[in-house]
């Protein structure tokens, strides 16, 4: 196993969003979105810490209201996954591990972070993520916002797609994008330069292909809908209030 036995989960929020701004804050059947993805990493009870990481005082201050943790990050972070690097260094211990869930998963599910911690605690594991088996009748396969995997024979990451693949009809893997990295998998990402991958699909986990990284892919049956754009979340409200369970 490896030496993963301190793990906090981060959660990078920021307030300017090019399709949703301020998509942190959005009520969520009567709930700031942020609050709800707290509550439900809490709840797991699977890490020993819970912080928000942002640059927003805005957010900050919400968070602390409802009695969450926040740690303030660098405006320039160029992404999700840096801001949870910069978070990480000022956190005392620095982890071993660092599950990092996106401010836009209100209804992620305990078993999806169940499954990354016994992922990134695997012999040799450094980077994790999960995947939903899709089937070919299920939509989804030709929009480029659902990102499919494929993965070889020992379950980690072969390339991440906004394209269908494979290539011809059949079932397919739709990304999750729920990652937990080691400490020293996560500077390392830090420190990588951009490549072409990377450019051409908008893909910030390319850029750990590339680099010669693994990534291990665990599959979840759970659907847990994200919130992209405002019409994300009137479809997620019209959900809730037809007593739809996020169970």
């Amino acid at each position: 196993m490896s030496n993963t036995s301190h793990i906090v989960a981060i959660i990078p929020a920021r307030f300017g969003s090019t399709r949703f701004p301020g998509k942190p804050l959005a009520i969520v059947g009567g709930v700031p979105m942020i609050e709800r993805v707290v509550r439900r990493v809490k709840s797991a009870n699977v890490v020993d810490r819970v912080v928000v990481a942002t640059d927003d005082s805005r957010i900050k201050e919400v968070v602390e209201g409802f009695g969450g943790e926040v740690i303030m990050t660098r405006v320039e972070c160029e992404n999700g996954t840096i801001r949870c690097f910069d978070a990480m260094q000022q956190l005392n211990p620095v982890p071993d591990a660092v599950l990092n869930v996106q401010g836009d998963e209100p209804f992620v599910h305990p078993e999806q972070l169940m499954s990354l911690v016994d992922l990134i605690k695997k012999p040799n594991s450094s980077i994790a993520t999960l995947a939903h088996p899709m089937t070919a009748s299920d939509p989804g396969r030709e929009n480029p916002n659902r990102i499919k995997v494929v993965t070889d024979k020992t379950g980690k990451a072969l390339y991440f797609s906004r394209s269908p693949i494979p290539h011809t009809e059949g079932s397919w893997m739709q990304h999750v994008g729920l990652y937990a990295f080691t400490n020293s998998a996560l500077s390392t990402v830090a420190s990588l330069e951009s490549c072409y991958l990377e450019e051409r699909e908008s893909l910030e986990q390319l850029r750990w292909l590339f680099a010669g990284m693994k990534i291990e892919v665990g599959e979840t049956l759970k659907r847990t809908p994200a919130v992209d754009t405002p019409e994300d979340l009137a479809k997620i409200e019209e959900l809730l209030g037809s007593g739809w369970s996020v169970d």
